[in-house]
């Protein structure tokens, strides 16, 4: 069953439509972007984009990023369970939970041939949509993937993303903090668990549309040879690394990000 709660934002520079669903008994936050100035596109030109955040994050990260994908399409932020105040069930979710749920939405809502964007742990979520669901979406996009294969324990991981923060900007600091208390540590913990058991890299080698790695200059927790390691094992990768970003590159860097996602959907 599917329960859905239509909301209205303030009014912004875009046309803003924020869903509030439960589909399979799990609950989900989709704010979809539209931009208003870019109404009169023609239909064979129009774009779907599906971003997925991060582990202990939310949606508002990408909000730089999803006005400048806008300009192309319609962008859906989806915030999942147990993050942005998003009902949690009681047990932890698995990549795999968390990629059915996405698949069911996009189902639901009848996007055909979307890019879908993952950061993070979202990257993992994405690319296991893709894997588990061929032909549900025409390309990839992960930005700052984990988890990297030398740095599969948790204190390597909080280490390395304690060593990125330090170059992003006071703003994102203070957005991230405030999505870490929404989301908790019990939740971040067990998403934590099953996030550094997915294995990322045997799951691209099953996605069958071309894929953009994206990392900051800075990304202690996605270097560069782990993109490169991911690009190689996709059929149709490549990696680019954004100078002067960090883990989050698409939130101080999201015009830049966005035109590489733009480059990307329209090789």
């Amino acid at each position: 069953m599917t329960l859905l709660v239509r909301e209205r934002p303030a009014p912004t520079g875009m046309h803003v439509q924020v869903d509030r669903l439960r589909i399979g008994g799990l609950a989900l936050r989709v704010s979809t972007v539209r931009d208003a100035a870019a109404h009169d596109r023609p239909e064979r030109d129009h774009r779907d984009f599906v971003l997925v955040h991060g582990l202990g994050s939310s949606s508002a990260t990408f909000g730089r990023l999803a006005r400048r994908l806008a300009s192309a399409g319609t962008v859906h932020l989806l915030d999942l369970p147990g993050f942005a105040r998003v009902p949690r069930p009681r047990e932890g979710l698995g990549m795999e939970d968390l990629a059915r749920l996405v698949t069911r939405w996009v189902e639901h809502a009848g996007v055909q041939g979307a890019t879908f964007l993952g950061h993070s742990m979202g990257a993992q979520v994405v690319t296991e949509v893709l894997a588990a669901s061929p032909g549900i979406g025409s390309h990839l996009v992960l930005v700052g993937p984990t988890v990297e294969e030398r740095a599969r324990t948790a204190t390597r991981q909080m280490l390395h993303l304690t060593r990125s923060t330090a170059f992003e900007s006071h703003r994102l600091r203070a957005l991230l903090l405030r999505a870490y208390v929404e989301c908790g540590p019990r939740w971040f913990v067990r998403e934590l668990r099953h996030m550094m058991r997915h294995p990322l890299e045997d799951r691209l080698r099953q996605v069958d549309v071309p894929v953009l790695l994206v990392r900051g200059e800075h990304d202690r927790v996605a270097p560069n040879p782990w993109a490169e390691l991911l690009a190689a094992a996709a059929p149709r990768g490549r990696a680019v690394t954004v100078a002067g970003a960090a883990h989050a590159a698409m939130y101080d860097h999201g015009r830049e990000v966005g035109d590489l996602v733009l480059e990307h959907v329209a090789r």
